[in-house]
């Protein structure tokens, strides 16, 4: 008998592939005029989305991003946005997000900052990338936001970071997230990603960042716990803790209007500008195929979009994990 598939909850958005950025772990930059998919098409997106991140590239290189923000506000009524942005335009960005504040106040800002000082200038290839950053988050501070974080991306050149971009991050009064660099055939601009930090150094910033959010009484913290513990797992065994849930509760929409199951999977469903309604993409053959293929051969994955929906399903054994570890404290 064939599963039911439900509406999605989670999804990410790339809305567009220009980039004003030089990342060593990312190839977007290097994509040159790639199709943008129409505003109107975004009005298909479905009802049921609870998480939207907004992604790219450099989302505010697209001009028209707060007529995306009330299209998703309107269609999506009950979903969490957050912008992704690398923050380099800090002026830019603070007039854009005016608007946006307008049309959605409580809206997220993860800004990606992938080392402590001169090590985000080396793994973002741009000059000043700390002090870019550092004045956008004053800006956005200064307009009253308080939906903002700081996003790490772990590569060996900067392991050794982690703990300071995070200490960063909790100084000012941020939140704080991260992932472990993968490669995608579709994203990232094709790249392929050889990455495997040193292991004693990894162990040491992910038992100190574990241990600090779990000696919080913030529920969120003790997720975001949680799901370091995931993702270290998964950079040393390239395994899921936990069963999760792309192309069936999460979709990936690349700029020109084509969903895959993932960022990291490349199968693709479809695309959105050939269907007339989102549950004729989501239900159709393409997309049932792309299903079978990342159950039968479909590569692991653990990123805060897909393992959102498998913590939510697993409440019991996160919990367990996180009362055992709060009480003993996490040793790797």
């Amino acid at each position: 008998m064939e599963t039911i598939v439900q509406k999605p909850i989670d999804c990410v958005l790339g809305i567009t592939y220009n980039c004003n950025s030089r990342c060593v772990m990312c190839d977007i930059w290097k994509i040159k005029e790639f199709p943008e998919l129409p505003v109107e098409e975004y009005k298909k997106l479905p009802s049921s989305l609870r998480d939207i991140n907004i992604s790219g590239g450099e989302p505010f290189l697209r001009t028209d991003i707060p007529e995306i923000v009330q299209i998703l506000k309107d269609t999506c009524p009950k979903a969490r946005i957050v912008i992704s942005t690398n923050g380099f335009t800090p002026a830019l960005i603070e007039r854009q997000m005016k608007k946006i504040l307008e049309i959605k106040p409580g809206i997220g800002i993860a800004i990606s900052v992938d080392g402590y000082g001169d090590m985000h200038e080396k793994i973002r290839g741009i000059p000043s990338a700390w002090d870019k950053n550092m004045d956008l988050v004053e800006r956005l501070q200064k307009l009253g936001m308080k939906n903002l974080r700081l996003a790490f991306t772990i590569l060996p050149e900067n392991v050794q970071d982690f703990g300071k971009v995070y200490d960063e991050a909790k100084k000012r009064g941020l939140q704080f997230t991260h992932a472990f660099a993968q490669s995608s055939e579709h994203y990232f601009g094709g790249i392929h990603v050889e990455n495997h930090p040193d292991i004693k150094v990894l162990q040491e910033q992910y038992s100190y960042v574990m241990n600090q959010e779990l000696k919080s009484w913030n529920l969120k913290r003790w997720v975001r716990a949680y799901f370091a513990y995931g993702l270290y797992r998964f950079s040393m065994e390239l395994k899921q803790v936990l069963t999760n849930d792309p192309g069936t509760k999460f979709f990936y929409l690349d700029p020109r209007g084509v969903m895959y199951p993932s960022v990291v999977h490349t199968y693709s469903m479809g695309n959105i500008q050939n269907h007339d309604t989102f549950d004729a993409l989501w239900y159709g053959t393409r997309a049932k195929d792309a299903r079978k293929k990342v159950e039968t051969e479909g590569v692991a994955a653990w990123m805060i979009c897909t393992a959102r929906t498998a913590i939510k399903r697993h409440p019991l054994k996160v919990a367990a994990w996180v009362f055992k570890n709060k009480i003993f404290g996490v040793t790797l």
